[in-house]
């Protein structure tokens, strides 16, 4: 294919400035449909993620190693489905019918949920996984097609709506996870998941109002031609071993709502006091530190990044991904070093251990996951974008999928019968998981290298112009 003329690219210019001149330079109202229901979808997910696994070990009196292969199945589906999820909407029913369709199913599921019936409970969580998975790929590509629609050629409006579309996320997550286990200690698990329910049922009427503000569907089956499919299979081999790798990623990282919390209920001293003042964390409530330190990094590291190195000659995506790496087993090595602090007599590890535990699982978050997600969708073609990101969201169950074998080795658990535990102790488990980080830390190293070859030998690309982990979602 022949270079485009001079004149050529000048008749380009004067169509996108023709298509684009009438364009307002304001948020269209679908924005703030879409952000109050996600922001109340989000807040009730994370919040009954947040007490999930107290309530299955306090309430349904499953062992740790149970409890968590539980969670760890239950987080699986809600990053497999999104595969339907985006198949129903992209050749049945649109972005939005999907979602309001899966909706009510995961309302009802909130409502289920709370009951100290072990059958109920699996068939809430059922309901729940759908609902989440299935609306996971829908919700940001209905936004991301509004603006396209909308909005056309004002980029930074969209990068913008996206910005906001993960805070919503965010502020969510804080609120939930740093609120639902208090509204559980006071009144228990079974009101504690009907107010995630209520925010729900919020999230769906938000959303539904919305429907005349935001983009139309459409559906186009284009078959294939030999080089285009030539293409998709040499991008996904590229992409394969960085996925690979980020499984790897995902075992020490989703340990943090389950195996974490168990160690924080049975060794650590979570109160804080400052002079006359203090407070008692509960084992779950410290998850909000997570969602907290998102909200603080991102913009951090986007105005570091920037000032430091605005050439992107050594925060290169591979940079940012291996030190993703490195951070996530520096937080799991935190754990390992508060297990070998701990004692089964005493409460003796201070809260401050855990709480470093999880700011640096978030610095390891914040410059891995959007990176790579963001990588994932700049390197693949066109015509499997889609497709590739539901690969990268496959990671997270695959490692959820060996966290529910690994965790049965956690022998900590001071609430457990002697039969009940595993054989490691947990400074041992937690280092072990560590190692996971680690490893793929080194053959990163390998791995990002040649895949940055592969890509100098092809033509300049959008790669070339592109900084990965400049936005982030979920």
């Amino acid at each position: 294919m022949s270079a485009p003329t001079a004149e050529s690219k000048s008749v380009m210019t004067a169509e996108v400035e023709k298509r684009t001149r009438f364009v307002p330079d304001s948020h269209p109202p679908a924005l703030w449909f879409i952000f109050w229901g996600e922001f109340a979808e989000r807040c009730s997910y994370y919040g009954m993620r947040a007490i999930l696994a107290l309530y299955l070990a306090e309430t349904l009196r499953y062992a740790t190693g149970e409890a968590n292969a539980i969670q760890s199945y239950f987080k699986m589906a809600c990053y497999m489905l999104p595969l339907l999820g985006g198949f129903l909407a992209d050749r049945y029913f649109g972005r939005y019918w999907t979602i309001v369709g899966f909706s009510v199913p995961y309302v009802a599921g909130h409502f289920i949920l709370g009951s100290d019936n072990r059958m109920m409970m699996f068939f809430a969580l059922a309901l729940l996984a759908g609902g989440s998975g299935v609306i996971k790929p829908n919700i940001s590509t209905l936004l991301g097609q509004t603006y396209d629609q909308q909005r056309p050629g004002k980029e930074r409006l969209r990068t913008a709506a996206f910005n906001l579309f993960y805070l919503a996320i965010n502020i969510g997550a804080v609120i939930s996870q740093f609120g639902l286990p208090m509204v559980r200690d006071r009144w228990g698990y079974e009101t504690a998941f009907r107010f995630p329910a209520w925010l729900m049922v919020a999230a769906l009427i938000a959303f539904a109002l919305g429907k005349p503000f935001y983009g139309k569907d459409v559906f186009v089956h284009q078959k294939l031609t030999p080089e285009e499919k030539a293409e998709q299979r040499k991008a996904l081999v590229r992409l394969l071993g960085i996925f690979a790798l980020i499984v790897l990623f995902w075992v020490p990282y989703e340990q943090n709502d389950n195996l974490w919390v168990f160690f924080s209920r049975d060794y650590v001293n979570r109160t804080v006091q400052f002079g006359s003042w203090s407070y008692t964390f509960a084992p779950d409530q410290i998850q909000f530190l997570n969602p907290l330190f998102v909200i603080i990094l991102i913009p951090t590291f986007l105005l570091l990044f920037r000032f430091v190195d605005p050439q992107t000659r050594f925060f290169t995506p591979m940079t940012k991904i291996l030190l993703g790496f490195i951070f996530t087993a520096t937080a799991s090595g935190t754990m390992a070093a508060a297990g070998f602090l701990a004692s089964p007599t005493a409460k003796v590890v201070p809260i401050y251990w855990v709480a470093a535990a999880y700011i640096l699982l978030t610095v390891g978050e914040v410059l891995l996951y959007g990176t790579a997600l963001e990588l994932a969708y700049v390197a693949a073609p066109k015509s499997m974008k889609g497709f590739i990101t539901a690969v990268f969201l496959l990671t997270n169950t695959l490692g959820n999928l060996i966290n529910s074998q690994i965790g049965f080795l956690y022998g900590g658990s001071l609430e457990d019968p002697i039969d009940k535990r595993g054989p490691l102790p947990p400074g041992q488990f937690f280092l072990m998981s560590s190692m996971f980080a680690v490893v793929a830390a080194i053959a990163f190293i390998y791995v990002g290298r040649q895949y940055t070859r592969a890509q100098e030998a092809q033509e300049p690309g959008p790669m070339a112009a592109t900084d990965p982990g400049a936005t982030q979602g979920e």
